[in-house]
């Protein structure tokens, strides 16, 4: 037990440092520091790649139970769950968080749609349970009928660089807020977009890039925030263009599939399966 601890640290501290493998680097272009514990269910995805290349990528996600982890499908394909992880409880990358935690599998809907991302969404289901604190917490979900706009307060959240400019030690949290873009703008930039997403609308510089899929947007619902969409993919060019916004999995539109298995009301349907063990 001690020794497997002590492989876990030193694989933390080889992917931070970015000494294994060729990193794929996340961004969140503009933003702004987080306030600690302002987000208490980001989590920070370490993959690492099943090939001889060993390739490692970071990822967002969100905690949506004790131990489940909600995610972008491409963030979990091609990976070695031996040498992946997921960081709970992290604000400064590169100093203490509060638990490194172990993948026992992986659940995705249906397949990846290559052209267009669609069902770009997946669940992990860690080895162990989570304890919540105050800066360890699920994210709460929408109602499968709420719709939110241009006039919604929302925001996302990563870790990476800022434009094409490493983000600095320690590696804070960053947080920006967006407005939401309406659909039909949207696939009009995108003719090929998938019905159940939705597009981020923020100012030219201020957006999500590449590398920083998986991650949360929130929105406010009344008191409280819930999660809207996954960050799935944006202007296949670059980052931050005016009128070429991110992209994000609406998270209403796959509650029955998250309910399937985090809250286990329903048997799961015959579509979905699992890798690394059996569900």
């Amino acid at each position: 037990m001690a020794f497997c601890k002590l492989l876990l640290t030193v694989l933390v501290l080889l992917h931070n440092s970015g000494l294994l493998g060729n990193e794929v680097r996340s961004s969140i272009i503009g933003a702004e520091d987080a306030k600690k514990e302002s987000w208490p269910w980001m989590v920070h995805l370490n993959m690492t790649s099943h090939d001889s290349k060993m390739v490692k990528w970071g990822c967002g996600g969100t905690i949506v139970a004790k131990q489940w982890v909600l995610t972008s499908a491409q963030c979990v394909a091609n990976y070695d769950y031996r040498r992946s992880f997921v960081v709970v409880g992290a604000y400064q990358l590169q100093k203490a968080a509060h638990r490194y935690m172990g993948i026992a599998n992986i659940v995705q809907y249906r397949d990846l749609g290559n052209s267009n991302y669609e069902n770009d969404i997946a669940l992990i289901k860690l080895k162990k349970p989570i304890t919540f604190s105050k800066d360890v917490a699920p994210v709460a979900l929408p109602d499968k009928d709420d719709t939110f706009g241009p006039s919604s307060e929302c925001w996302i959240t990563g870790w990476g660089e800022v434009g094409n400019v490493p983000l600095p030690f320690p590696k804070t949290l960053q947080q920006l807020r967006i407005s939401i873009m309406s659909w039909s703008t949207c696939n009009k930039t995108y003719p090929q977009i998938a019905h159940n997403t939705l597009c981020g609308a923020s100012r030219k510089g201020r957006d999500a890039c590449k590398g920083n899929y998986g991650g949360p947007l929130v929105c406010r619902k009344r008191e409280k925030l819930v999660q809207v969409g996954i960050m799935s993919h944006g202007s296949p060019g670059s980052c931050g263009l005016a009128n070429h916004p991110s992209v994000y999995t609406e998270v209403a539109k796959y509650l029955t599939f998250i309910n399937d298995y985090v809250h286990l009301s329903e048997k799961p349907s015959a579509f979905l399966y699992c890798k690394v063990t059996a569900c």
